[in-house]
């Protein structure tokens, strides 16, 4: 399975529909987390949260394949993109 496809599965088991996932793999996968589990909580926290299920599923040398996973609230994504 490719590894961006691998990578996507994981973050949907821990941030289901309607979280917002989205991901590319140039070099690397970079993409975001959207998700309203994140509103009150630290960035660092976030962060942990992603990275800790990617390493339950993820090999060392994948993991390091993982280059940047950004996680936000809706409400940020908004004020990313407006």
């Amino acid at each position: 399975m490719e590894l961006v496809v691998r990578v996507d599965s994981i973050l949907r088991g821990i941030f289901p529909p309607p979280d917002k996932i989205v991901l590319e793999d140039e070099d690397g996968i970079i993409g975001t987390v959207t998700s309203a589990r994140f509103v009150g909580i630290e960035t660092i926290d976030r962060i942990h949260l992603i990275w800790d299920a990617l390493a339950k599923g993820l090999t060392p040398e994948e993991r390091r394949r993982v280059v940047l996973i950004v996680a936000a609230t809706p409400e940020e994504e908004i004020a990313y993109t407006s």
